[in-house]
């Protein structure tokens, strides 16, 4: 009897189609979201010890210690690396460019391989790499001079791949790698310089086993984590290294991931509303086969045989859909991906959707099936009505489906806390829409019932909105949930692009300069030709909060802010212009008199994250001198942008004294920066200028394939909810002709039933979209004000196409 149900499934074409579009646009998504994931986790498994540089990883911020270099040297010459890198201006006579130097021994990359073009000769010393941006921006060739510092280079080759350098989408500075033997005559390394040290090793391969060689690279992880203890020296495996690809990559793919579990359910309703069209319009057929003496469980068996075949189906199309997406549209995940990732599809993947469509199609098929139990064959061949229980939920039924919803989460994030966290946001943001919508309706029945709406053709099209079956209510909450956030997204874009990038605040700085010595100031006004603004800047690190360790508060907190880094502190008598007292000990002012310790300012966003008020205690260790501090002020920003602000500052008699560095700001005009960026660079080399407007534009570049990431999967929650109203259309297509003939009886022309089906139409479009739009305002208005503090630009051109 299951060949009866294939011939009308597959009879009336329209059930098939929008069936497996459903399962297509979900998993079809998500197939493709996990075939990257799966590729990015396999690279970071099968390329480590090559991302991170070595077996083991030593970090710091300052000149090693004789001790450490002394043990260092004992190791074999080949199996360490020493990497240097800091930013500096590199230039010619008429050019000049921010760039990322990396200074690297002998051994350098100790795992995978840097691969040059242009030139394959020995790389000798006096000689530099470096990218093709940097051949491009100063005019140079392979062979030409670039000067660095107060040395000059010949360029050897250009750099088409790093080995410990996969994620190269966004960087603030070109990439130039150079020998380490060459540092001293750049006169770069200064004790004030910004350079991050790296020593990379590389275990022995020589030991009798492998386990000898693990236990080999576990006594030497011991002896420097001995060496290194109480220090500020970072000691980390490969495996405990943290890299950009990984943070970067593999967070956000979580996230696109969690966009497509909303698709999946949406579809899922989708799938609902077919079944149960398409049930109902067998009902004739069911009451006859259950008459002839054939069980009811045996009707719904050939209905569940006849779904999973059609899962099964789509799971396939979805596959070949992604394989199509993966194939054509690598270059739009190029922001998150590493260079030259192989992308497939494994089967592990496979198997997931598969287990995922068949789950999905037995849960969303399960209410509408379990009512063929209760068919009575008199009744329905006698057309009699049935009435419905409609206070009995399937409680079972929502439990299930809760639970596969939060096991889905726990798969994808791998954490119990956070996938309730996420299940229970969810559910949040699905109720608050959906009594949004619930108020809504009601407003329009209270209208309609008390005739405020005239308009006969308009009144008979909002009645047919409540028609039964129509899920009027589910459809405009799911389309006002995706308006919501691709309109947030995109009002967040506008405000942003309109006041940081597009239209650079004018009265901003968009010159900045690191590292200025205070015997250098006066010249520098001079070269400038106006008084520059200095900040002065302290380097420390944080000891303790309140008596708690730094080490301990970092995993406490969370990975949010790296509380264990070093800070830049500064000292004033006065706010910067772009601050605001939030809170004070004494009368308004940043300082007052403390106990046994230093009154210090303190930023409100960090004092928020660090968890600590006015009284509370720090501990900084600068250079190497301890320093106890009591917030006495906490400070707010009155605007975010490119303008200068420190976390702590400190009463200029407490810290004027200690080492330190200036940083400067100036309004430069555009047509001068590039010339004025060189003339710094050739007098004082160890100063280093950025361009804040071409550093905005790059962020800006960066942000929009990150966003458009965003907006394709989240336009899919849209497609979705355009599948809900296409399924609610056939569930309620018998409804509908029905309504049609008792309409052409009273003499309506066929004009006017299109007309009204387009006004019903256009009201649930337009009820949805400006629902989504009202929460996106509302919500984007305050993460611009309270999060970006920047003012709130709506934009209304992109709007008004949109509506």
């Amino acid at each position: 009897m299951s060949i009866i149900i294939f011939r009308q499934w597959f009879g009336n074409k329209l059930y098939p189609i929008l069936f497996s579009l459903c399962i297509i646009v979900s998993l079809g998504a998500f197939l493709t979201l996990d075939a990257l994931q799966q590729s990015v986790d396999d690279y970071i498994s099968d390329n480590q010890k090559q991302i991170v540089g070595g077996d083991i990883v030593i970090t710091d911020n300052q000149a090693w210690s004789d001790k450490l270099l002394t043990e260092i040297k004992q190791l074999d010459k080949q199996n360490v690396v020493f990497d240097y890198q800091f930013n500096a201006i590199v230039y010619t006579d008429n050019d000049s460019l921010l760039t990322r130097i990396k200074a690297v021994s002998l051994a350098y990359p100790l795992y995978g391989d840097l691969i040059l073009t242009g030139n394959t000769g020995q790389w000798h010393t006096g000689s530099v790499l470096v990218e093709q941006q940097v051949l491009n921006t100063l005019n140079v060739n392979i062979g030409d001079s670039i000067q660095i510092g107060e040395a000059q280079f010949i360029i050897h080759a250009e750099i088409l791949t790093e080995p410990d350098r996969p994620l190269t989408a966004f960087g603030f500075g070109a990439r130039i790698i150079m020998h380490d033997s060459d540092l001293a005559k750049t006169k770069l390394m200064g004790q004030k310089s910004r350079i991050n040290y790296r020593i990379e090793i590389k275990t022995p391969e020589n030991s009798a086993t492998e386990s000898a060689e693990q236990v080999a690279g576990q006594a030497l992880l011991v002896q420097l984590n001995q060496l290194t203890k109480n220090t500020s020296i970072s000691v980390k495996t490969a495996e405990q290294s943290n890299t950009s690809i990984s943070n970067l990559s593999q967070n956000f793919l979580v996230f696109l991931k969690l966009l497509v579990i909303a698709v999946i359910a949406l579809s899922g309703i989708g799938i609902m509303s077919i079944v149960k069209a398409f049930v109902s319009r067998q009902k004739n057929t069911n009451a006859i086969r259950v008459a002839l003496g054939e069980k009811s469980t045996s009707v719904i068996t050939s209905y569940r045989i006849l779904f999973s075949v059609m899962a099964l189906i789509s799971v396939l199309l979805a596959w070949l859909a992604s394989l199509l997406v993966l194939y054509l549209g690598k270059d739009i995940f190029a922001a998150i991906l590493p260079n030259n990732l192989a992308l497939n599809i494994s089967w592990i993947s496979g198997i997931k959707a598969i287990v995922i469509a068949l789950i999905l199609t037995t849960l969303m098929t399960h209410v509408t099936l379990k009512s063929i139990h209760t068919i009575k064959p008199v009744a329905v061949l006698h057309k009699h009505q049935k009435q419905q229980n409609l206070s009995a939920l399937p409680w079972l039924w929502l439990v299930c489906s809760g639970l596969a919803a939060l096991v889905l989460l726990y798969l994808e994030l791998g954490n119990i806390k956070q996938s309730l966290q996420v299940f229970a946001g969810l559910i949040m943001i699905w109720l608050a829409f959906a009594l949004l919508t619930k108020a809504l309706m009601s407003l329009i029945k209270w209208l309609l019932d008390k005739n405020i709406i005239r308009q006969w053709m308009v009144s008979l099209a909002l009645q047919n909105i409540f028609r039964k079956g129509n899920q009027s209510n589910l459809f405009i909450t799911a389309l006002s949930m995706t308006t919501m956030i691709l309109g947030t997204i995109t009002i967040l874009d506008h405000s942003i692009n309109q006041q940081l990038i597009a239209t650079y605040p004018e009265d901003a700085p968009n010159f900045f300069l690191l590292d200025v010595q205070a015997n250098q100031q006066q010249q520098l006004d001079e070269m400038l030709g106006e008084s520059l603004t200095y900040y002065p800047v302290i380097r420390a690190r944080i000891v303790s909060v309140n008596g708690v360790d730094a080490m301990t508060l970092k995993t406490k907190l969370g990975r949010y802010y790296n509380i264990s880094r070093v800070f830049n502190l500064s000292y004033a008598n006065e706010l910067l212009i772009t601050e605001k007292l939030s809170k004070s000990i004494n009368n308004q002012e940043l300082f007052a008199d403390t106990i046994d310790s230093e009154p210090m300012s303190i930023l409100a966003s960090f004092a928020d994250f660090l968890q600590v008020g006015l009284g509370d205690e720090v501990v900084f260790n600068v250079q190497g001198i301890k320093i106890k501090t009591t917030i006495t002020s906490i400070r707010a920003r009155l605007k975010r942008g490119p303008s200068p602000f420190f976390y702590f500052i400190f009463p200029p008699e407490v810290m004027a004294d200690a080492p330190q560095i200036r940083f400067a700001t100036a309004k430069v005009a555009d047509d001068k920066r590039v010339l004025m960026q060189t003339q710094i660079a050739k007098s004082f080399p160890g100063i280093t200028t950025l361009d804040g407007g071409n550093i905005a534009k790059k962020l800006k570049t960066f942000v929009d394939q990150l966003k458009g990431l965003v907006q394709i999967f989240t336009a899919l929650s849209l497609f979705a909810g355009l599948l809900i109203f296409a399924t609610s259309l056939v569930a309620t297509s018998q409804d509908r002709l029905r309504e049609s003939f008792y309409y052409r009886m009273m003499g309506m022309q066929a004009k006017d039933l299109l007309q009204l089906s387009i006004i019903e139409f256009l009201a649930l479009g337009l009820f949805a979209f400006n629902l989504g739009v009202l929460i996106s305002v509302i919500i984007s208005a305050l993460i611009t004000k309270y999060w970006f503090s920047l003012s709130y630009i709506f934009p209304w051109q992109i709007f008004t196409i949109a509506s």
